[in-house]
């Protein structure tokens, strides 16, 4: 008889293993792979190039290594160009540049890299920008494969399932992959929050490991350092987490610990970026104030004069109500010079002296999402503001045309973290309840982050992450359903 135990232990164990990787499973990895690859090399090799054009931010981190569009030499090299993308970009020497720090450089100093050895071994001086989006489609599939794989060790086919989705449905949108062939740090933020939420539920119920914690640290850092918009969001991450923990589990789980020591840590980087000073900075500053104040805290003021009063504005700075600070005809703080002794902790006191202006300001930051793909820029090289061709569909244009479902997109998550909590309804579906509320948070943070930071000037843009984590949540939804309607699977497992 001791040798029936093992034989029968392995027999176990081999069926386990096959109900846990059935082989609807396999013909569904393959078909997101495949769609999902399709439609990010369309997007991405498409010519004439196809990518978001320059507001001025890309020169942000460009600056970092001297790269400005291949233009003639008559064109200032730090100017926008917001009617069409560059395909191309050469190193040009220019006086004090600006350069943010960001997770962002990682892709941007390899392309740089290549570009150096190209034009060492007497290649052309241009350079394409696609090599930039070569490296952020290969970080992306990296992360992918990664969580599958994960999954499918764990034998959780319907999580792996819910994982391969994100390729094709969210990943592969050009509302995100027209990030791809540019300097903007969007791609990268959603890749880190991409990177902090898997490893959250990859470890769900699962005890410390070094490797597990210094990997989620370090996403957390990741999506800190990204962009400056984001500079609290995995501290917000972090606290949800812990409190999760110890509420559900009366622990303080090793999770949150792990976010909190990266968060803090982009923190404390992000707090000595905003201590810089240089003109093209202060410029910035002054640009961001403006559109707070005139974007998002006068429009929906009850009363615009007495806020203006409460800020230290002077009357004449109320016709400016409305514009964004580069629709102004002249330069924000001489066009109203109150502006520079305008401070963040007077506007967040004229938001708690009127609770009503900050619900108004926060139902019109999520107006105005739409639509996801940023508008009023161009997309295709050579355009002029030319739009998306017709070939590629975007969940933005379903979105953008139908308030009700944007509500319905948006509204949902808040209203299952109501239904989870009710009776202690998420007993039965845990990792829901944690997909929730990380929805919840990052739509709240980062909305709160864009309209007190850059009012209502680039919403869309700015709350790129929102769409994108309503959008997981949904995906997460239908397939935790899915999985509802096959209780022989459940009990295999």
């Amino acid at each position: 008889m001791p040798v029936a135990e093992p034989a029968a232990f392995h027999s176990g164990a081999a069926a386990a293993q096959r109900a846990g990787r059935p082989c609807w499973l396999w013909l569904a990895l393959a078909t997101c792979l495949a769609v999902g690859l399709w439609r990010l090399g369309a997007l991405a090799m498409h010519e004439p190039l196809i990518a978001l054009a320059n507001s001025y931010d890309e020169v942000r981190y460009s600056a970092c290594f001297g790269l400005y569009p291949d233009r003639p030499a008559s064109v200032p090299p730090t100017r926008n160009s917001p009617a069409a993308p560059y395909a191309h970009y050469k190193f040009v020497a220019v006086a004090d540049p600006i350069c943010y720090w960001s997770t962002e450089l990682l892709f941007q100093g390899a392309a740089a890299a290549v570009f150096r050895v190209a034009e060492a071994m007497g290649g052309a001086t241009a350079h394409s920008v696609r090599w930039i989006g070569a490296f952020k489609i290969a970080a992306m599939l990296a992360l992918w494969f990664g969580f599958t794989v994960a999954w499918l060790r764990r034998c959780e086919p319907w999580s792996a399932l819910a994982n391969a989705l994100l390729l094709p449905l969210l990943l592969a949108d050009p509302a995100n992959t027209i990030y791809l062939n540019t300097f903007y740090a969007e791609w990268t933020a959603l890749l880190a929050l991409y990177a902090v939420a898997g490893l959250i539920l990859i470890h769900e119920g699962r005890p410390a490991r070094g490797h597990a914690f210094a990997l989620l640290a370090l996403a957390a850092a990741a999506l800190a350092l990204s962009k400056i918009q984001h500079i609290v969001l995995p501290l917000g991450i972090a606290v949800a987490m812990l409190a999760i923990g110890r509420w559900r589990d009366r622990a303080w789980l090793w999770k949150g610990n792990a976010l909190l020591l990266g968060a803090l840590a982009g923190l404390v980087v992000q707090a000595v970026q905003l201590q810089r000073d240089s003109e093209a900075i202060r410029s910035i500053n002054v640009f961001n104030q403006a559109d707070v104040v005139f974007t998002a805290l006068l429009p929906t003021a009850r009363d615009p004069a007495a806020t203006a009063r409460f800020l230290g504005l002077s009357p004449q700075c109320l016709q400016y109500s409305g514009k964004r600070a580069w629709q102004m005809p002249g330069f924000p703080v001489e066009l109203c010079p109150e502006l520079t002794n305008m401070s963040r902790s007077r506007e967040l006191a004229a938001l708690l002296r009127e609770p009503d202006m900050a619900l108004r300001l926060g139902w019109a930051g999520l107006a105005n999402l739409h639509p996801w793909v940023a508008p009023g820029l161009g997309l295709v090289e050579g355009g002029d503001f030319a739009s998306l061709p017709p070939q590629f569909v975007s969940w933005s244009d379903l979105f953008a045309e139908r308030p009700a479902l944007r509500a319905l997109l948006f509204g949902a998550p808040f209203a299952a973290f109501v239904v989870l909590f009710w009776r202690q309804r998420w007993r039965a579906w845990p990792r829901l309840l944690t997909v929730t509320v990380l929805t919840l948070v990052v739509t709240l943070g980062t909305l709160t982050v864009t309209v007190l930071g850059d009012g209502l000037a680039d919403v869309p843009k700015q709350g790129h992450l929102v769409y994108n984590a309503a959008l997981t949540w949904w995906i997460g939804a239908f397939v935790v359903g899915g999985r509802s309607l096959f209780p022989a699977t459940r009990r295999r497992r």
